[in-house]
């Protein structure tokens, strides 16, 4: 049995005792995140139940296609919720600000796919197999008997596009490919969402990548590349940490590399981490040792400090991951 076909009578009755629903996601949102918060929220508007979707960030440019995305606030309007629902996160550190709304929730759901830093939550809806938590959401949604219409489904299809690199990367799976033909046939938008997100492009992001593939470093018989981006090169491209999105895969796509890495300090003593790799090599075990995560060939990370010490840090630990496989 499925955990969604398991789970969902739970769920629907947490949400028959709650008057108020307070959404959440993980800093720095993709599509799996936002797209999964913004299906629930409508989901609950249909449901008549008060609903609001809170993140620590604001959605980055690529995102703000999504339906009624502009509702997503920085902080709650009201001071507690009956209940809370965080999706796509396997640690609530990953809430930033918002962290402490969710504190203050009477009852917590969590709704994910990654391997659980820990485990919060009075319930817990977690499937690491799924290649997407917009997988597990559609799975509920369906056991719930949701009328799904056209604006949820594209919601729900933006976190498997996003997730599964628009149906690229290893996690793709039968299932992932079978609901986003449901969804497609409710009415989802797949080409809009491919269009925003792996096709649209401002003229600063193309530059920024431009000089972060001609600065590329590579090490370990071209095995390990890694790409750095200053708060200096932000400036002169006129870019924003947001126009950075995808860039870590340009170097994956490399035949030599195995591990890829971006680093970029969108503003001095924080430096970001995008990792990726292919096969066996586990990504996610370098951004845990840094107080990220994510999955076993995707995960992120932040490094405080000086850039050229956070780099020295990082690239100890790619080589090491190399090494361990």
């Amino acid at each position: 049995m499925s955990v969604a076909r398991e789970l969902a009578p739970a769920l629907r009755e947490e949400l028959r005792k709650a008057s108020s629903v307070l959404i959440g996601t993980h800093l720095n949102p993709d599509g799996d995140a936002l797209g999964s918060a913004m299906a629930l929220s409508l989901y609950l508007d249909s449901l008549g139940i008060q609903n609001e979707v809170i993140c620590h960030h604001t959605a980055p440019r690529n995102l703000r296609f999504l339906p009624y995305v502009n509702r997503v606030r920085q902080e709650p309007s009201q001071e507690k919720y009956d209940l809370g629902i965080v999706l796509d996160l396997d640690s609530l550190e990953r809430l930033g600000n918002t962290e402490p709304y969710f504190a203050s929730c009477g009852r917590m759901v969590v709704i994910d796919h990654h391997l659980p830093v820990a485990a919060p939550g009075d319930l817990r809806i977690v499937d690491t197999t799924a290649p997407a938590t917009a997988v597990i959401l559609t799975r509920l949604l369906i056991e719930l008997g949701a009328e799904i219409k056209s604006d949820i489904a594209t919601c729900l299809l933006t976190g498997i596009v996003t997730d599964t690199g628009s149906f690229r990367f290893r996690n793709t799976t039968p299932e992932a490919l079978s609901l986003s033909a449901y969804l497609l046939e409710h009415g989802g938008d797949i080409n809009r969402v491919s269009e925003e997100i792996f096709q649209s492009k401002t003229l600063s992001s193309v530059k920024l990548l431009g000089h972060a593939l001609e600065t590329m470093r590579l090490e370990c018989d071209n095995q390990i590349a890694w790409g750095v981006l200053s708060a200096r090169d932000f400036e002169l491209a006129h870019a924003r940490d947001e126009d950075t999105e995808g860039f870590v895969n340009e170097m994956l796509f490399v035949t030599s590399v195995q591990i890829a890495a971006l680093m970029r300090e969108p503003k001095p003593g924080k430096v970001r981490v995008s990792l990726r790799s292919r096969g066996d090599f586990d990504v996610a075990e370098v951004a845990r040792h840094f107080g990220g995560g994510g999955h076993k060939n995707a995960a992120g990370c932040t490094i405080e400090g000086p850039l050229e010490e956070a780099e020295a840090q990082l690239v100890r630990r790619l080589k090491d991951c190399l090494g361990s496989c």
